[in-house]
Order: C-alpha cells, then sequence, then structure tokens
C-alpha cells in the first residue's frame, strides 16, 4: 500500500532583517498567527494532519546572519525528510534562508528556479548588514540562484530605487512590473510565467511577500500597499503552484498580526498554504 504524502513546515519568529531597514516590526509574531489559523481550516483531504514535520526555528538573534543560517538549515532538513516544504516568516530576508536550505536538500547539480511575488525587488546590498529587502541580492551573489531563472512578479515601481533596478537590469532578472498587471488576467499570466520558468530549472521555490496584496486584502504586513493582489486572485496562483511538478516550495513572509485587523492577513496566509499543499496532495502520482 502507497504511503500517504506528507509535507513540512519551518516557522521562522524574526522580524530582525525588518528592523534592519526600519520597517514596521512583528513579522516575528506571524509563524504562530498564521499556524493559529491554518489550524482551524479542514477540508476534504486532511492536510493539517499530513503535516510530517513541523520545525519552529528557536536560536534568532540580534545577528541577521546567524540568523539565516540558522534557519537554513531548518528548511534544509525539514525539507530533506518531507516535501513539499511551506516556510513561515518572518521578514522576507529569510526567502535567502528558504533558497539556500532548499538548495542544500536537493543537493549538487540542481537547477533551481525562483517566483518571487512582490511589491518589491528585495535586491538590496547589505547596508552594512542584510534586512528584509536583501534575500534575493544574496541569493544571487552567493550563487544560490541563477538570475537567470529568477522571475519577479506583481513589482511596483513606486516601491524600488533607480540602484535596485539597475541590479536586476544587470543580471538578466525577467521582471513583471504591476502596470502590465493591473488589467490582465494576473492568473493566467502567473501560469504562463511559472511553466516558463520551468522549462530551463530542476526544481521552484516559490515566495510570497504578503505586501504583494493590497492593504485591503493585507493589512497586517510589515509595507502595506495601496494596490495589489486580491486575495482570490493569490490563493488560485498557490493552487497552479501545487500542482505544478517542478514546485517544492512556498514561502510566506512579512506577516505582521500587531497590523493585522480582525486576522484578515493571517487568513490570506494560511488560506494560501492550505491550497498550496492541498494541490500538491492532489498530484497524480
Amino acid at each position: 500500500m502507497m504511503q500517504p504524502r506528507k509535507w513540512s513546515l519551518i516557522k521562522i519568529p524574526d522580524h530582525q532583517g525588518v528592523m534592519n531597514v526600519g520597517g514596521r516590526v512583528g513579522a516575528c509574531h506571524g509563524p504562530r498567527a498564521f499556524e493559529r489559523v491554518f489550524r482551524r481550516l479542514h477540508g476534504r483531504i486532511p492536510v493539517a494532519s499530513m503535516l510530517g514535520r513541523s520545525v519552529m526555528v528557536s536560536n534568532i538573534s540580534s545577528d541577521v546572519v546567524g540568523n539565516h543560517r540558522h534557519a537554513a538549515d531548518a528548511v534544509r532538513d525539514a525539507h530533506r525528510e518531507h516535501a513539499p516544504s511551506v516556510v513561515v516568516g518572518g521578514g522576507h530576508d529569510h526567502g535567502f534562508s528558504q533558497l539556500l536550505g532548499i538548495s542544500e536538500a536537493l543537493g549538487g547539480g540542481k537547477r533551481l528556479g525562483c517566483i518571487n511575488l512582490d511589491a518589491h525587488l528585495d535586491v538590496r546590498r547589505p547596508a552594512p548588514v542584510p534586512g528584509s529587502g536583501s534575500p534575493f541580492f544574496l541569493a544571487i551573489e552567493a550563487r544560490v540562484l541563477d538570475p537567470e531563472n529568477f522571475i519577479e512578479f506583481g513589482i511596483q515601481s513606486h516601491c524600488n530605487a533607480p540602484e535596485l533596478w539597475d541590479y536586476v537590469e544587470s543580471k538578466k532578472v525577467e521582471v513583471v512590473r504591476w502596470q502590465e498587471l493591473r488589467t490582465a488576467d494576473r492568473v493566467a499570466t502567473f501560469r504562463k510565467k511559472l511553466e516558463k520558468l520551468a522549462g530551463s530549472v530542476d526544481a521552484i521555490v516559490v515566495s510570497l511577500d504578503l505586501d504583494c496584496l493590497s492593504q485591503d486584502h493585507c493589512p497586517g504586513v510589515s509595507a502595506p500597499q495601496a494596490e495589489g493582489f486580491n486575495s482570490a486572485e493569490i490563493i488560485a496562483m498557490m493552487e497552479i503552484a501545487g500542482s505544478h511538478p517542478k514546485v517544492v516550495s512556498l514561502g510566506i513572509f512579512e506577516l505582521s498580526p500587531e497590523h493585522d485587523v480582525q486576522d484578515a492577513t493571517a487568513r490570506v496566509a494560511a488560506t494560501a498554504a492550505y491550497h498550496f499543499i492541498e494541490s500538491f496532495l492532489e498530484r497524480k502520482a
């Protein structure tokens, strides 16, 4: 008899990176708010009961680089045991922790791709230490992520300084700007971009910064936005990602419950993760 599939959950209660860039703090409490809402979700497939490993990274300090290493170790070990993995932050600097951990779990020779749903490019240089806007600069410079296998999706022009645009252009990163998506079928465009990325890599990490949604849907984030995706679009995209055979991990970042309203943001995060895992479990073996 075939054993039921299992998945892993890695929780990173750290907003040191947000503090380093002067953002709204509170994302260190994101994992507990996420889990509290997630545990209330029950559907036809018993997603919660199929959780094989749940890890809360505990050795968090003011050393952001050390925090990244500890979190990456937790991602690597959990993902090796049960894939796919869901990583919940915490600040988006832990998008680097996720990519590093997944890269190490997959081992050498695997081409890793990433699609980042975000208002921000998040390619800031450490100045002098990394902040929540640094994950993909860190991943590219550490050669964890080939910039030509990286898609920035939903980027808003007012959120990103000229030097950040210069960096992604110099690295040939594909950027899908919000202006292109404002009147488009955003879910269909996401599917198209995901399929394109899948053609050049062995495994894909999806990084979901909750500030890619408008503040009407996600007020409880470190950097809220006046416009952006709505919750139905994000959940549909996570269903697409979960069902894709090359997607191996989902990261959800910047949930800041002290700024949330009636758990609206935590509910989007938990529901998105639920549908991602549900779609994975429905994949044909």
